[in-house]
């Protein structure tokens, strides 16, 4: 019964109340030139095209990365080499 109402529903309204507005939402234009930003050929990677905040992250990223693989090698070595009594 509900599916024979959506059919009659999507047929009844058609395409009259999809009709094409030519005015375009303000926010919709910020958007734009903020992809338009990131579409600029500078030789960025993407993950760096934000600016300063980007670097910073990025850098924070590669420094907490660091300290996470030298404490897995610290620990494999702990591991390896027991200390003796």
């Amino acid at each position: 019964m509900n599916t024979a109402r959506a059919l009659v529903r999507t047929f009844a309204t058609g395409s009259v109340g999809r009709a094409v507005k030519s005015e375009v939402h303000p926010g919709y234009q910020k958007i734009r030139a903020k992809m338009l930003e990131f579409q600029v050929d500078n030789g960025l990677p993407i993950h760096l095209k934000g600016g300063a905040t980007d670097n910073m992250l990025f850098v924070s990223t590669l420094i907490v990365n660091g300290i996470g693989l030298a404490m897995c090698l610290h620990f494999f070595y702990g591991m390896a080499f027991p200390k003796k009594n």
